[in-house]
């Protein structure tokens, strides 16, 4: 089987969204003072690689110790935005035409995620306009009833957050900063695994995304 990383490394000064603190990574004691190598690690649970849960948008909303782990594993698709133009809306037409054209129902136990290749443009000023979710595909996505959405990009959305608040509010969990989804794209129904770290009241948490394509998989180019 082939691993593939989506999850970006943290480290000191990496780029997060405006008004998050930046992250640190700390050398906290060395080998050759206290004879164990560890670091403080000092960041939002929203930096980088990471997944949202209910309780970051929706109030009394389940929080990340208590998301059924099975939610953050399932089938995954990646469906190219990457033509967009910068701060657009991904629409209903986007995510429909590649589900008609694969001939593909996905639902419970699916994760769709969303390829803009925004990930290669992190720590420049572009990597915020990026394109995101509106109100319709929001629903839509909804209404399929996936157990995750994810993209390449530091958010689903933008103010107003159609996203955040439907999904969300729904129970579907919501990966962002993801990268490498381009090393998926044509490949369907891959193993996608992005387990949180069990915070306890945590809104959110960094994760160690991958996904794992099994041999013989049928990959057809969309």
């Amino acid at each position: 089987m082939k691993i593939i990383d989506l999850s970006f490394e943290i480290h000191s000064g990496a780029q997060v969204l405006p008004g998050y603190p930046v992250p640190i990574v700390h050398k906290w004691t060395s080998i050759e003072e206290h004879g164990y190598y560890a670091n403080l690690l000092m960041f939002v649970e929203h930096t980088l690689t990471h997944v949202d849960v209910p309780a970051h948008f929706i109030k009394n909303g389940i929080t990340v110790e208590h998301v059924p782990l099975e939610k953050c594993i399932g089938k995954g698709i990646v469906i190219d935005v990457s033509r967009k133009p910068p701060k657009s809306e991904i629409t209903v037409e986007d995510i429909d035409k590649v589900l008609r054209e694969l001939n593909l129902t996905v639902g419970p136990g699916w994760v769709i995620l969303f390829y803009t290749g925004y990930d290669k443009k992190i720590g420049t000023p572009e990597f915020f306009n990026h394109p995101g979710l509106g109100w319709a595909a929001s629903r839509y996505l909804a209404r399929l009833k996936v157990n995750a959405v994810g993209i390449d990009a530091p958010s689903i959305d933008y103010e107003p957050y159609p996203a955040h608040k439907t999904l969300l509010s729904q129970g579907i969990l919501i990966y962002e900063n993801l990268t490498n989804l381009d090393l998926l794209l044509g490949n369907i129904g891959f193993k996608f695994i992005g387990l949180p770290l069990k915070i306890r009241a945590g809104s959110a948490s960094p994760v160690r995304a991958i996904a794992i394509i099994e041999p013989g998989k049928e990959t057809i180019r969309v």
